[in-house]
């Protein structure tokens, strides 16, 4: 008594008829998958228009967080440092020299003319800034 046992061919690695048969799938499978690729075409037109919403807002929001603050210190001898800050980094900083006028030079004696008078006007001038904030 013999059993005969009918084996279906055997394909690639070792898969038979019926997982053959599974992996292409039936009907059924068929029109679910055909029924949710329609779905989802349909859906296209929405779901780019809120992409174009999104990056809208995401402009907005970079645009209104991108800012540039400009700071001026002035420093004691009377030059003005002006700082440029982007997005809270420092871009640049340069120094103003201060305009400067003549002053007497106080510490300097006042020349005198042969008889002994005082020549105020030949007195010796120094350059200071207009504005010193040690002395305010």
């Amino acid at each position: 008594m013999e059993q005969e046992m009918k084996v279906g061919r055997i394909g690639v690695a070792g898969e038979t008829n019926i997982s053959r048969e599974k992996a292409a799938g039936t009907s059924e499978f068929r029109e679910l998958f055909s029924d949710r690729v329609a779905e989802k075409l349909g859906k296209i037109p929405e779901t780019i228009e809120d992409m174009t919403k999104t990056q809208k807002e995401l402009k907005e929001l970079r645009a209104q967080r991108e800012f540039t603050e400009t700071v001026k210190h002035v420093l004691p001898d009377g030059s003005i440092r002006v700082s440029e800050y982007k997005q809270g980094h420092l871009e640049s900083c340069y120094i103003q020299k201060p305009k400067l006028h003549a002053v007497v030079d106080t510490s300097k004696p006042i020349p005198r003319a042969a008889d002994g008078s005082l020549l105020t006007s030949q007195q010796e001038t120094k350059l200071v800034p207009r504005r010193n904030i040690l002395e305010e």
